[in-house]
This record gives structure tokens, C-alpha cells and sequence, in this order.
């Protein structure tokens, strides 16, 4: 196994008053028009970040961009595709395998489960992940200087997005509440496994949506599918909407919002929840019909 001996993070490079944002994620990165560039040592070596770099989360959690870091610590990584939303992951040093999916806390370590405490993510096209959880994993010894934090970009994971006050005129239907209720989230960022206006995946915003208005509901899309009665290729509003990318399993849900359009937690290139069109071409490919909740 390789071991590290002694890493210290210094940063070469210092960020300051531009602002980034990363639309789909709702985050935000403060960083300098100048090149980035922050460096590792590691086993006496100087190892060499530049322009995908590491990050604070929230201002604390230091966060590594995974395929960066094996390259420089010269860590094997595989990469396969589960589904359109989800990536499986092993990072390995030769001795040590660590296995897990994107969005998913739980690791699997030689083939034991282990908690990371929070999820990859992606940021700016890459997939970040806590580098406390690395080091402790794959054995690496370091000594940490805090005052370098202040030169590392600080990013956001989530956006704040107020609840919406409807008009002063109740709804009167059931569906009119439901559809009220998931217009006030557009724009929460898609988060995969997320149940909350922090970050929703397609079955925790239907989830969250019909709770909120007195409906319970299972948690995936193929299980809401299963639940639920007769499947109609036309939609009435409030009616959900599946499809599938694949085989017989259903892999995303919306909730039919009239004129062709459904509302959803979008994990394309939108990664927010948004109003989209029955008719796009993606759509049209996986759309498998609607039921009633």
C-alpha cells in the first residue's frame, strides 16, 4: 500500500472577489480571474492542482476532485455507468479498494460497508469527495495548516429557495394544491437521493409534494409505479408521469402540470426542479404513462 508520510495542503495561488456560479447546482465559488492553482506534498512531493482544484463545502469541509487526485496519487479508478442518473466508482492504490456510487453516503471498503459521512457530488463537471474520509481510508498522515482555507474556493452546496405564497385566492381542488405545492420548489437543485427543499431527486420531490398535501407515497419511481392502479397514456393535471430509460424498471417521475408539460427534479443538464416539455426527444424515447395517485 502506498502511504502517505506527510501531506500539507498549500495553497499558490490566492482567490478573491470574483464571483462564479454554477447554475445547476445552485452553488457559488469565489475565486480570482487568475489561474488556480493549489498544491499538495505528499511523500515529500510537491503535487500540483491546477484548475480543477480542491474546495471548501460550506466554507469547512474540505472536498478533493476525485479523478484529479488519484491521477496525482497514481491511484487506479474505474468509472461504469448503473443508470442515466448514477455512476459507480472504485478508487484503489493498489492494496485498498474502495467502491461507491455518486449521490450514495455508503462505501464499501475490501467489500465492507462503511458511512463517508456525505456523498460525492458533482461541482463544475467533476465528482468531489471528503478528503478527511480518503485520508483516513487510505491510511495517509498530513498536518493541516487552517490558515490556508482562506485561499481554497468557497462553494455553496446548496441555494436557499423560499417557500412561495400563493394568491390570496385558496385553491380549490386537490390538484390545484399539489400543482401549487410543486411550483413553489422550481429551482431547488437536483440532489440524488434527496428528500428536501436542500436538494430533491425525481421521487423525493413526488414524494415531498404529495405528503405535503396528504398523500403518502413509496420512495423510488419504480416503487410509486407498482403502488398505484391503471397506467393511462393521457395525463390529467396532477397526475404522475413515468419513464424508463431501460428495461422494465421505471427510472424517473414527474407530476403532468397541462399543455404537454410535467414538472420535475431534473438531473440533466437543467439539475434543478423544472417544468419540461412530454414532447422533447428524451421524453418522448422513455415516457411510459401516467397513473393517479
Amino acid at each position: 500500500m502506498k502511504v502517505a508520510v506527510r501531506a500539507a495542503l498549500i495553497a499558490s495561488a490566492v482567490f478573491g472577489c470574483m464571483l462564479l456560479s454554477d447554475g445547476a447546482l445552485g452553488t457559488k465559488a469565489y475565486a480570482d480571474t487568475s489561474a488556480k492553482n493549489i498544491s499538495m506534498t505528499i511523500n515529500n512531493n510537491t503535487v500540483q492542482f491546477s484548475g480543477t482544484v480542491p474546495i471548501l463545502e460550506g466554507g469547512e469541509n474540505l472536498y478533493v476532485p476525485l479523478r484529479a487526485f488519484a491521477d496525482q496519487m497514481n491511484y487506479d479508478l474505474e468509472w461504469s455507468t448503473i443508470d442515466e442518473d448514477h455512476l459507480e466508482i472504485t478508487i484503489t492504490d493498489g492494496s485498498k479498494k474502495l467502491r461507491f456510487r455518486t449521490g450514495d453516503s455508503q462505501v464499501l471498503v475490501d467489500g465492507q460497508a462503511v458511512q463517508m459521512g456525505d456523498g460525492p457530488w458533482s461541482y463544475q463537471n467533476n465528482t468531489y469527495i471528503p478528503f478527511r474520509f480518503l485520508i483516513d481510508q487510505m491510511n495517509l498522515q498530513y498536518k493541516w495548516d487552517s490558515s490556508l482555507t482562506k485561499s481554497l474556493p468557497s462553494v455553496s452546496r446548496y441555494k436557499e429557495v423560499p417557500e412561495v405564497t400563493t394568491s390570496s385566492v385558496a385553491p380549490t381542488t386537490k390538484t390545484n394544491k399539489i400543482l401549487n405545492s410543486a411550483y413553489s420548489y422550481l429551482g431547488v437543485p437536483y440532489v440524488w437521493g434527496g428528500t428536501s427543499p436542500n436538494g430533491f431527486d425525481c421521487s423525493g420531490f413526488v414524494n415531498y409534494v404529495f405528503r405535503k398535501n396528504g398523500t403518502a407515497l413509496p420512495r423510488t419511481a419504480h416503487d410509486i409505479y407498482k403502488s398505484l392502479g391503471t397506467l393511462m397514456k393521457n395525463p390529467q393535471k396532477g397526475d404522475l408521469v413515468f419513464f424508463s430509460s431501460g428495461g422494465s424498471r421505471i427510472t424517473h417521475v414527474g407530476i403532468y402540470v397541462g399543455d404537454n408539460k410535467f414538472i420535475e427534479a431534473n438531473s440533466g443538464s437543467a439539475r434543478s426542479v423544472k417544468v419540461s416539455s412530454m414532447g422533447s426527444s428524451w421524453a418522448q424515447k422513455t415516457y411510459v404513462g401516467a397513473k393517479r395517485a
